[in-house]
């Protein structure tokens, strides 16, 4: 089940235990409870430094607030949060796209995916739309640090010790106790 994007399966477990130990844990409903905060969060991510035309890569952009939109002042282009991302063009709202992520992220680390038909009937889409998203939303997923989206919802990336070197068997049984711990929690052992 190794995807060609990891060296190894040692390595394709740490990225999705990483993914899994970084969503929020108090949810991603409280987290980020509305479109507006889903808006803000993708906002932060994908420009930290305020927003950058696509186009022309100039910062000095206008924001037409009505629409949504920014408007490069040199090269006048108009643009969107979602412009240049996988997100472009859809229809669906941010917090869907969040909480599919964190489903995808969820079935990831236990070395699992959602079914096709379970998407398709939990979330009211066409098989056809359900094969697209579940593709598209992975493929995102798996880059590195989860992505677009991945960094989105994912605030709290475990560190690793100063010692330890990223992706071996050592950094993978550290995640693995530190994913036992977060299990206890759920139940109220720990």
């Amino acid at each position: 089940m190794t995807s060609e994007l990891f060296e190894n399966y040692t390595q394709e477990r740490i990225h999705w235990i990483s993914l899994y130990l970084g969503l929020p844990s108090v949810g991603l409903d409280i987290a980020f409870p509305t479109e507006a905060a889903c808006e803000a969060r993708l906002y932060q991510v994908r420009w930290p430094d305020g927003p950058v035309c696509p186009s022309c890569l100039h910062t000095n952009v206008h924001f037409l607030g009505l629409r949504k939109l920014q408007i490069c002042r040199k090269c006048k282009k108009q643009f969107s949060l979602k412009s240049g991302t996988d997100l472009h063009g859809s229809h669906r709202g941010l917090k869907f796209y969040f909480g599919l992520a964190e489903e995808i992220i969820q079935y990831r680390q236990r070395n699992d995916m959602p079914t096709l038909r379970m998407l398709q009937d939990k979330h009211g889409m066409a098989y056809a739309t359900a094969i697209k998203l579940r593709s598209k939303l992975s493929a995102d997923l798996a880059k590195f640090h989860g992505g677009l989206l991945g960094r989105c919802i994912c605030v709290n990336f475990p560190r690793l010790p100063q010692d330890m070197v990223f992706g071996t068997d050592a950094h993978l049984l550290l995640l693995e106790r530190e994913m036992q711990r977060h299990r206890w929690r759920e139940l109220g052992i720990e």
